[in-house]
């Protein structure tokens, strides 16, 4: 017997950065999955492989595995196969995404049901064990899927009524370490806290805006644009990253900005008409433009 089961890659919209000093944010899930497909051995080995190149030997799937199997007093041998419809380490959650599916996946075959909680709480503990730290923020959305409203002091998820939110994701091909990047803000924090402090605080204030702005059907791009300069003034954009921005909104997106950590991986634009034509130009720019929507279903089960 072997189960598939998915859970979707996310944009952050709002957000980031700020939300590792308990600030706000919010995320969507989008139409673009991670699948782990696992059946049993006989050997007692966990075994797996990926249709793309994944470095490192696949830490986040052995330590949810583990944590899985931890979690239900159970275990036997897999094969896990892993397959992407975006790039892994590009900034899209796919971490978080190829943990909750494991979890999924696994407690399936074994026959136990885990409420969807505990699957976004273990997929969140994969991230911490691999990572050193990690918000709550990707494994509930990908967990949950939607637009959620992350209230990381409190650990409050609450769910937004966004409707579809048109969006075109720009990747650079790169990618920067997320705990490199966090460090970098760390420090600047240090050095000046009064006005990192007042940045960080803006964007979460950014954050509580665009909730009610999301919630009344309204345009999210004015204030894409000034957290993207926020985010700018922490020392995360790149060069690459601010062309593919001002492309955009040059091809007529009402907002871009940095998506995720930053320092390469991709970066996000609103574009409520005309998705195509700012894809067009962020390719034009030498970026990979993914037009994506917001997926309302996040972690489930595909075959098994």
């Amino acid at each position: 017997m072997s189960v598939t089961a998915s859970a979707p890659g996310k944009v952050i919209l709002f957000g980031e950065h700020a939300v590792v000093y308990g600030e706000p944010a919010i995320a969507g899930a989008i139409d673009r999955r991670i699948y782990v497909s696992v059946e049993r051995r006989s050997d007692g080995e966990v075994r797996i492989s990926s249709s793309d190149e994944i470095e490192d030997g696949y830490p986040y799937v052995k330590r949810a595995a583990e944590l899985t199997f931890d979690y239900l007093g159970e275990r036997c041998g897999l094969d896990i196969k892993v397959e992407s419809e975006f790039p892994p380490a590009s900034g899209l959650g796919s971490s978080a995404a190829v943990s909750v599916s494991t979890v999924l996946a696994i407690s399936t075959l074994l026959g136990r049901e885990v409420e969807r909680k505990d699957v976004a709480r273990l997929g969140h503990m994969v991230e911490k064990k691999v990572q050193g730290a990690a918000s709550i923020t990707d494994s509930s959305v990908t967990t949950f899927g939607g637009v959620l409203f992350i209230k990381p002091k409190l650990e409050v998820v609450e769910a937004i009524d966004a409707g579809n939110i048109p969006l075109v994701v720009g990747y650079t091909g790169k990618t920067g370490s997320t705990k490199e990047l966090v460090e970098g803000v760390r420090t600047l924090r240090e050095a000046d806290p009064e006005i990192v402090d007042s940045i960080i605080h803006s964007i979460g204030r950014i954050a509580v805006r665009a909730k009610g702005v999301l919630e009344r059907g309204g345009d999210i791009g004015g204030l894409m644009n000034i957290n993207h300069g926020l985010l700018e003034s922490l020392g995360v954009g790149t060069e690459e990253l601010s062309r593919y921005v001002y492309a955009a909104r040059k091809a007529g997106a009402s907002g871009a900005k940095i998506t995720g950590a930053g320092g390469g991986g991709c970066m996000v634009a609103y574009a409520p008409e005309n998705q195509r034509a700012v894809a067009k130009a962020i390719e034009d720019e030498g970026g990979l433009p993914f037009i994506v929507s917001i997926e309302k279903e996040g972690a489930r089960i595909e075959t098994g």
